[in-house]
């Protein structure tokens, strides 16, 4: 399991919830870090994954914005792991997108 960055008081959004519940069921995770949450409202719900050097930050909207940042022991492993979360059955109702880190 990984573990958690500070302390667990961070409180995640609906869909961040969901992505992070999957998340803890993969293996080859270091640290999940939620960010801060955006209060911006968006109608439909989408999972941005960016590709970094240490692992994936993915962006959430939906009932607000929210970044968390994977961190992965191997990072190479990122398309692997987005993959299966896609197929995710908690996961499929989102749009999902894909880019590397620039």
């Amino acid at each position: 399991m990984p573990r958690p960055r500070g302390s667990e008081h961070t409180t995640l959004t609906q869909t961040a919830e969901l992505l992070v519940h999957e998340l803890k069921k993969q293996s080859g995770i270091k640290m999940i870090a939620p960010g801060i949450i955006d209060a911006k409202r968006s109608g439909k719900r989408y999972i941005t994954a960016v590709y970094t050097s240490a692992g994936i930050h993915f962006i959430v909207s939906g009932t607000g914005v929210q970044k968390i940042a994977v961190h992965l022991t191997d990072a190479t492993a990122g398309p692997k792991l987005v993959a299966t979360l896609k197929n995710a059955k908690a996961l499929k109702q989102f749009a999902w997108g894909e880019r590397s880190h620039s």
